[in-house]
């Protein structure tokens, strides 16, 4: 048996090391939150086209672990920049300084999560868009993957 950590998260309710990657594993990363204060999704065109789901963090709870060398960064604004694996292009976390977001932060993409059950974490759906970072909604996660967390659009036939 190995002595390794493990690259494996639960859900654990409060705050907590969480580690994730993007696709091909280039990009490692760990970052440190607790996930039942609140996550967010934002309506910008970056983040809607790329199905990011983020949590925010101050820097000091954000770790790159490996693939600085890999790293893309796609900025629309000087505030914020989207961090991407340029092997696979995943999107996997984002940095910058919004003061209407509490100042310097880190945001990590919790689809890049390894292993990591979100199921019920409240998601704050942010305008982005119209750079107003008004919170627009708040609901539950709720994982279409899950067993008996979604319900399928397809019809069995």
């Amino acid at each position: 048996m190995s002595n390794a950590p493990s690259t494996q998260t639960t859900k654990t309710a409060g705050f907590q090391t969480y580690r994730g990657s993007c696709q091909c594993g280039a990009v490692r990363f760990e970052a440190d939150f607790d996930p039942s204060q609140g996550t967010t999704r934002c309506n910008c065109t970056v983040c809607t086209k790329t199905g990011s789901w983020g949590v925010l963090m101050k820097p000091s709870a954000f770790r790159l672990l490996s693939g600085q060398e890999v790293l893309g960064d796609y900025s629309r604004y000087e505030a914020g920049h989207a961090r991407f694996c340029k092997v696979c292009g995943v999107r996997t976390f984002g940095h910058g300084d919004i003061p209407e977001l509490g100042g310097a932060f880190y945001s990590v993409n919790l689809n890049c999560l390894d292993g990591a059950d979100l199921t019920g974490v409240p998601v704050r759906y942010l305008d982005g868009l119209h750079d107003t970072w008004a919170e627009l909604a708040v609901m539950p996660y709720v994982s279409p993957f899950a067993a008996g967390g979604g319900r399928s659009v397809f019809k069995e036939a």
